[in-house]
């Protein structure tokens, strides 16, 4: 099997992979399995040199095809591991806030300072 043919298998695996439904508990296993695969067409894109047949050029329109859809999927687990990140920042600051009401009260409440001598 050539360089390209293995290139393309794997982008087919990865726009499969990301095309499933993800559910929070699979989300490490999920983004070490696209690393996994994203390492490996990496490193056998340099073998793919020119010059292309017919076939090889309409696998590669469907290549970068699926690129858009990886790229986008992407991108929404991107926003999807931020929000979470926000989330977890907040309930962490609320239950801080829980155990210890007093934490942010100021020590000059109440307090009046007169300047005039």
């Amino acid at each position: 099997m050539s360089a390209f043919e293995q290139v393309y298998q794997l982008s087919e695996q990865l726009y499969q992979l990301v095309l499933q439904p993800l559910a929070k508990d699979e989300r490490e296993e999920r983004i070490e399995k696209i690393t996994s695969l994203l390492e490996k067409r990496e490193q056998l894109l340099p073998k793919v040199q020119p010059p292309f047949t017919s076939s090889e050029k309409e696998l590669f329109q469907q290549i970068l095809t699926w690129n858009d859809v990886i790229t986008a999927k992407f991108t929404e687990l991107k926003a999807q591991i931020q929000q979470d990140m926000i989330q977890t920042k907040k309930s962490k600051k609320t239950s801080q806030q829980y155990v210890n009401p007093y934490q942010n009260v100021s020590t000059s409440d109440g307090m009046f300072y007169d300047k005039r001598k």
